[in-house]
């Protein structure tokens, strides 16, 4: 798998998490200014939410970049950010992270809403660089340290048990902070619709 010349993407770009992240995000950020993205392995689909003036991918290793998005190199704990943004994004990261708990915690330090995705319930030991599996909504609780706001659970078509992921969506500052009906009822056209 090689991040930097785009074969991971281009081997992951048509499935159906990544379309439920976009619907998820026109859903909950359709009024957003900012967001950023924690590991985003040179994928390029934060150009999708171009109404969102500032958009930063930030990774370990290739972060994602282009003439609308920063791309920043480093390590969320060691980087400082001027303020919040309005949306925090990982997804598929935090399986492959040693300390997820303190990682989850940046997370919601990061954002004033925070989406993130998870493989759900894969069977341990049978993905390289996949340090927790199983995951499920309880081992995501414990590192976020309370349940999510909403979550969710996508499965790709004929795609046996490795093809779940668990969406969580968080508001920090209100955990009782409901997401229902008219957040996809008000939700952001996709382009040229």
């Amino acid at each position: 798998m090689s991040y930097a010349d785009g074969r991971y993407w281009a081997g992951r770009s048509d499935l159906l998490y990544y379309q439920y992240f976009r619907m998820i995000i026109r859903c909950v950020g359709k009024d957003a200014g900012s967001m950023i993205d924690i590991g985003s392995g040179n994928a390029p689909y934060l150009e999708w939410f171009d109404w969102i003036a500032k958009r930063v991918s930030v990774d370990i290793r290739t972060p994602y970049r282009s003439a609308t998005v920063d791309g920043i190199k480093g390590d969320i704990h060691k980087l400082a950010f001027p303020e919040k943004f309005d949306i925090c994004t990982c997804m598929q990261v935090m399986e492959h992270v040693p300390e997820a708990g303190p990682f989850a915690q940046r997370l919601l330090e990061l954002g004033k809403l925070v989406v993130v995705s998870v493989p759900y319930k894969w069977p341990a030991g049978k993905t390289n660089g996949h340090i927790h599996d199983p995951v499920d909504l309880e081992k995501l609780t414990t590192w976020f340290g309370r349940k999510p706001n909403y979550s969710q659970i996508v499965k790709e078509p004929f795609a046996g048990s490795k093809g779940r992921r668990l969406f969580a969506i968080y508001d920090p500052a209100d955990p009782e902070k409901k997401f229902g009906s008219s957040y996809f009822s008000q939700r952001r056209p996709l382009p040229n619709a």
